[in-house]
């Protein structure tokens, strides 16, 4: 018999695939808590964020709506999908699942439950089935045949308005002071890259609990995302440290977002925001002042271009962006390229990437030639996680990484001259500690590492000077921004909050 706690871990398992982009693992095991607990109001909630069709995120809302009819954020997004019922042109129907009853496949099944008597008559007619075919599931079957109560359950309560949110972290972000490690020498000398840049290699650093003083001496803006999760799908207020005046924090606009990066000027920023009626992502642009606020897909009005994430300004004064997305006819995230600026009669919008393959963080060579991405080959008995490095004129690949399913690679960022690239690696027998690593952007040459720590050292961004990197660890059980000169080998604390903080960009002028 299931406990509640077993439920609770089910959901909280299913949130953390949810927010990695796991959508077929996070489905499967909010199908289980909705089966275990038909009253869970988040499990239903939940359930609708990962679905894949409009009709099954109606069925899941209105299933929260029957155990609690004063959830005003189902409201607002059954209402929205009902509008958008009424001017969609048909699709052509999902590919079907197993079917456990003749038309009926068993994830159709699964969200059918919640709805009332028309659920309980399927069921029995399964139960039927069941019973002829195998008695020693009689049972079970007819455990299956309760409906939903009609009894309202006390229900998490509705998001406090993203303004809220961001207020309350643009005070916590500014106080920043404790440790979490400290430097020792460095270990032998690894082969040197060719480049302009050639770093030291450093050592593994032991975490403690030392408190580290805050950077000193750094120019320029870090923008950040970071503070309290009020959705629970890990999109944060939005900020930036201003190095040249304090390292003052400032809250940038209200949205909740994450993948922040700078424009050109410094004076503008992208990022993903997440759209809570849809349960979707889209792209934003907006002034650090918050004024001026852009849905960049309006650029692209007329093409198929489906919850469209992780955007990078790139190129020369930054006149590109990439990003990554997924079209009517490919499930997986692609890889896309934008001109911001293009000349008259030619297409601002080019696919780079249309294969079987997922592709995530996308960073543009400061040139505009390249795109170098994380590849994940799903049709691999184990994922195999590499960089690639992609031509935006030919569309041809090299790989930049290579180790296959050994390391898992994240986050990589472009050091000034493109020759380079920096990122985070996990080996996959420890795929929560990554390290951050140097290698040529052409694939050549062994990777470096650059910093290592016993935590998860995530989201390396490199300060335009190619001195110090910014990146989050979660030494003190949550992300943190940390900064390390290279040439002083020098660690330094950036925030020190309860909740997580992440880098995005590195503007100076």
């Amino acid at each position: 018999m299931s406990t509640p706690n077993d439920i609770a871990e089910l959901l909280r398992k299913g949130i953390e695939a949810a927010r990695e982009g796991k959508r077929d693992e996070a489905r499967g095991l909010f199908e289980q808590v909705v089966e275990l607990d038909e009253k869970s109001e988040k499990g239903w909630f939940w359930l609708a964020s990962v679905v894949e069709s409009d009709e099954e995120r109606r069925i899941c809302l209105g299933n929260v709506l029957h155990i609690n009819p004063n959830n005003e954020r189902a409201k607002r997004a059954l209402d929205t999908l009902q509008s958008k019922a009424k001017t969609a042109k048909p699709v052509a129907p999902p590919v079907q699942d197993e079917e456990v009853l003749a038309g009926v496949t068993r994830r159709q099944l699964t969200l059918i439950v919640g709805v009332g008597a028309v659920a309980v008559i399927l069921i029995l007619l399964i139960a039927l089935v069941v019973i002829i075919g195998n008695n020693n599931r009689q049972a079970a079957e007819r455990a299956k045949q309760t409906a939903i109560a009609q009894v309202a359950t006390d229900s998490a309560a509705t998001s406090t308005s993203a303004a809220a949110a961001v207020q309350a972290t643009g005070t916590s972000v500014a106080a920043t002071q404790a440790a979490l490690v400290t430097v020792v020498p460095p270990t032998p000398a690894i082969a040197t890259l060719p480049p302009t840049w050639t770093p030291t290699p450093q050592a593994t650093v032991a975490a403690t609990q030392a408190a580290l003083p805050m950077p000193e001496g750094l120019t320029g803006r870090l923008a950040v995302w970071g503070g309290q999760d009020m959705l629970s799908v890990g999109y944060l207020p939005l900020g930036y440290f201003d190095f040249d005046n304090g390292s003052q924090y400032t809250v940038i606009g209200s949205s909740l977002g994450k993948n922040i990066s700078f424009s050109a000027d410094g004076q503008r920023v992208v990022y993903t925001v997440y759209d809570q009626l849809l349960f979707s992502s889209s792209i934003e642009a907006v002034n650090l002042n918050g004024t001026q606020k852009e849905s960049v897909p309006d650029r692209w009005k007329g093409q198929t271009v489906l919850e469209p994430h992780s955007p990078r300004y790139g190129g020369p004064n930054r006149q590109y962006m990439v990003f990554v997305a997924h079209t009517d006819k490919q499930n997986t995230d692609q890889v896309f390229f934008l001109d911001l600026n293009p000349l008259p009669g030619a297409a601002a919008l080019k696919q780079l990437t249309a294969d079987e393959s997922t592709y995530s963080d996308p960073a543009l060579s400061p040139d505009g030639s390249k795109v170098i991405a994380v590849r994940t080959d799903l049709n691999a008995a184990n994922p195999i996680v590499d960089l690639v490095n992609i031509d935006v004129g030919t569309g041809g690949k090299i790989p930049v990484t290579n180790d296959g399913a050994s390391f898992s690679e994240s986050g990589p960022f472009f050091t000034q001259d493109g020759s380079q690239v920096v990122y985070a690696a996990a080996p996959s027998n420890d795929p929560n500690n990554n390290d951050i690593f140097i290698k040529n952007s052409n694939g050549g040459g062994s990777a470096l590492p650059l910093y290592r720590s016993p935590a998860n050292d995530i989201d390396p961004v490199l300060s335009p000077d190619g001195k110090d990197i910014a990146f989050a660890s979660n030494s003190n059980g949550h992300y943190d921004i940390y900064i390390y000169d290279q040439n002083a080998s020098k660690l330094s604390q950036l925030t020190n909050t309860p909740e997580d903080d992440f880098p995005g960009d590195w503007w100076q002028p």
